[in-house]
């Protein structure tokens, strides 16, 4: 019988990339192997339902946001994994003890079990049987969500759901390092799942449309996780946060939104709310444009920037910038002054080197920081933007180069996107620009 299940594509997902869906035990490998063990992973997933079930148990040393995005990772890996061995869905997922030696077997140590099989797919099939995908990361989201925001309520505060959610998730996290130690996917069901479900579908079809006619049916499991993987039912991204390639005309759409000193703006406001303690985004602020809803728009933005100009690095190699660890500002700039639409602008972090080779110095200025640094920086600056704490993460001791960075970025790009329209003016007659500290 011809297989009509559609091939899970990049695109599909948040953060699984290709090379990963197509080898989930290349994920496993490079996860518990460089990321994390399991012991700190169980420990992670722990603290994250404490701090989103209850604000007093936010510790404000963790990297929630960074360990979220990680979590979702895990989760779509677990989807990958349930689709490519066509794993079951139980009726009954919350039933996690069939018999005694399932629990003793459990309670001993991190031994997942079925009548005493060791069964990681089980668990896989369990944690989507109680959930689709699409409502796995609604769930996560609230996670992410209920850290920053102190008046949320996670899963609406119901006790049974957030237990329900904490043993499905370390269940979960325990079965992708079973199959890790076992260096193999789950078997595949028999060959002949699809023509025996077909049957008891047959046989069921009657049944099934008398008693739709008698009450209105709420959508399937796989109605909603339909509605994640066909991309027809996807949402349509504003153009500037789809992932695209480079070009100008994309740097361009970016300053549609705000213009360069507006960026500034927001950025500068962005920084302080970081380093200073109760200085955060909120809808209470007097100004509206610095929203909490504001900041995650600005975040999108700024992230979509950073991950085009690092894939368009990757097609144009160039050598690294050599920055000394020690230093936690950049080298002072002369400003420079310039015209665009009969507006005088100020450039305050480009040399006059980098003014004549506008594209390859933005490149090297994003490559001061690995891709994957960029996402932990982000995060970690969206989590204290949002929070009353000052930050302390793995950058706090190069946050004012971090934002000076960010700063040459945007500065950088404008000129690459209207090199042709831009007049440069006196260059000696500029006030020196406040860091904010």
């Amino acid at each position: 019988m011809k297989n009509t299940q559609k091939k899970l594509k990049a695109k599909h997902f948040r953060y699984l990339s290709k090379e990963y869906i197509e080898d989930p035990l290349m994920y496993l490998n490079d996860f518990f192997e460089q990321e994390t063990s399991i012991r700190y992973l169980l420990m992670d997933i722990n603290l994250l339902i404490n701090a989103a079930s209850n604000a007093k148990m936010n510790s404000p040393h963790s990297h929630s946001g960074y360990n979220t995005k990680k979590l979702i990772e895990l989760v779509e890996l677990a989807y990958v994994i349930l689709k490519k061995c066509n794993l079951k869905k139980l009726k009954n997922p919350l039933d996690f003890f069939k018999c005694d030696s399932d629990y003793w077997n459990y309670v001993s140590g991190e031994c997942i079990s079925v009548n005493d099989i060791e069964s990681p797919e089980d668990e896989i099939s369990r944690f989507f049987s109680h959930q689709s995908l699409g409502q796995w990361y609604e769930a996560l989201d609230e996670i992410w969500i209920n850290i920053s925001d102190r008046n949320g309520e996670f899963l609406g505060n119901v006790g049974k759901e957030i237990l329900a959610t904490r043993e499905l998730l370390q269940r979960l996290a325990i079965s992708l390092h079973k199959i890790y130690e076992n260096k193999s996917l789950p078997d595949s069901i028999a060959n002949n799942q699809e023509e025996i479900e077909n049957k008891e579908s047959q046989d069921q079809t009657s049944l099934e449309q008398t008693e739709s006619l008698k009450t209105k049916e709420e959508p399937s499991d796989d109605l909603l996780e339909n509605e994640i993987l066909n991309p027809k039912e996807r949402i349509i991204l504003p153009a500037w946060l789809s992932p695209q390639s480079y070009s100008i005309s994309v740097l361009k759409n970016f300053f549609d939104r705000d213009d360069l000193n507006g960026w500034k703006e927001d950025i500068r406001y962005w920084y302080r709310t970081v380093i200073t303690e109760n200085e955060f985004w909120s809808a209470n602020n007097e100004n509206h444009k610095f929203s909490g809803a504001n900041l995650l728009y600005t975040y999108s933005c700024i992230y979509s920037l950073l991950e085009m100009l690092s894939n368009k690095l990757e097609e144009s190699p160039i050598s690294l910038i050599d920055i000394e660890p020690s230093i936690s500002i950049l080298p002072e700039c002369q400003s420079i002054l310039i015209r665009h639409e009969n507006k005088k602008i100020i450039l305050y972090y480009i040399s006059d080197e980098e003014l004549g080779h506008p594209l390859s110095s933005l490149l090297a200025t994003v490559n001061t920081y690995s891709q994957q640094q960029w996402d932990e920086i982000l995060y970690d600056w969206i989590n204290y933007a949002l929070d009353k704490n000052r930050y302390t993460g793995d950058y706090s001791d190069y946050s004012t180069r971090i934002y000076q960075t960010i700063i040459k970025i945007i500065e950088l790009a404008y000129l690459v996107a209207f090199s042709n329209e831009i007049d440069l003016l006196n260059q000696n007659q500029i006030p020196p620009l406040e860091t904010g500290r």
